[in-house]
Formats: C-alpha cells, structure tokens, sequence
C-alpha cells in the first residue's frame, strides 16, 4: 500500500499525475462516506459536466475514461486513501498524548527557566498592586524568582477552597 503512488498512472506525465493525486486526495476527503465505485462515478460525472460546461479540470482524464487500467487506478488510490485515513483514525490517541505529554515538558521546562531568574520590574509592580487590591500581606520579595511571583499571584487571584465553598452553600 505505501508504494501506490509509484504503481498507478504511470503513462501519465509526473505533473499530471501530481495534480491527479492531489486533486483525487482533496475529492475523497470531501465526500468522506462514498465508496471507492461511488468515489469513481461521482469524479467522472463531475469531470463529464465540466467539460460540457467548457471548464475542464483534467482533459487526459477525460480521454482515459474509456481506459480501464485508468479506472482501476483510480480506484486503487481511493482504496489506498482510505487505508490511510484508517491508519490515522488509529494513531490519533497516541498522538494526542504525545502533545499531552510534550506540552507538560514544555511547562516544566519553562518553570525550571524562570526559577532561575530575577522577577522584572512589571511582574513586582503587578504582584504589589493585586496584593493590596486584595487585602494580602506580600510576601518578602529577596530571593524571589520569576516562578514564586507568578505562583503568589495566582494565589491571591484563584484561592484554593474558597471558590468551592461558595458553590456548596
């Protein structure tokens, strides 16, 4: 299956078949429920009313129509389109916790970062005027990094328990 693409229309031009790939790879997924016959009849009937309409999209496509080796490779890349999308539908759990998992390195990695640096100027300022906005005593600010500033100020924004005690009452 993963060779298809050197095994159909062969007697084609490499541009040709380039746009016929592309163009049958975007048709498939845009009638997703057709099968591979239906898939065929659909492209034939539309590629037919275009070149009535004066619009062909694909003029070797219409001289091969009558071809059957051209009709069966047609089918073969709709049948290996679906094989495809299958094997995708499979891996997507795995994928998505591989995203999972890099996003939590990404944050871990960026918490590591800002352990190490000095707060900036705007983040002292925003932590002073949150915590007398909010009635909380600061912290002392010596050896505070980055991390602690902007953990101090969640806390003071989102408090723990206390959102929830006020849903139960």
């Amino acid at each position: 299956m993963q060779y298809i693409k050197n095994s159909v229309f062969l007697y084609l031009t490499p541009r040709q078949r380039s746009q016929l790939v592309s163009f049958l790879r975007s048709f498939a997924k845009k009638h997703p429920k057709l099968s591979k016959d239906e898939l065929l009849d659909k492209f034939i009937e539309e590629e037919n009313y275009y070149n009535d309409v004066g619009n062909v999209h694909f003029e070797f496509a219409l001289e091969n129509f009558s071809n059957d080796e051209f009709l069966e490779d047609i089918k073969k890349f709709f049948e290996y389109i679906f094989w495809e999308n299958k094997q995708k539908e499979a891996q997507k759990p795995l994928i998505e916790k591989q995203k999972a998992l890099q996003k939590e390195a990404r944050k871990r990695a960026n918490d590591f970062k800002m352990s190490k640096l000095k707060p900036t100027k705007k983040q002292l300022w925003y932590y002073e005027k949150v915590a007398r906005a909010h009635n909380v005593a600061q912290k002392p600010l010596e050896g505070a990094t980055r991390l602690d500033l902007r953990n101090w100020i969640m806390e003071i924004i989102e408090p723990k328990g206390k959102g929830e005690e006020d849903f139960a009452e």
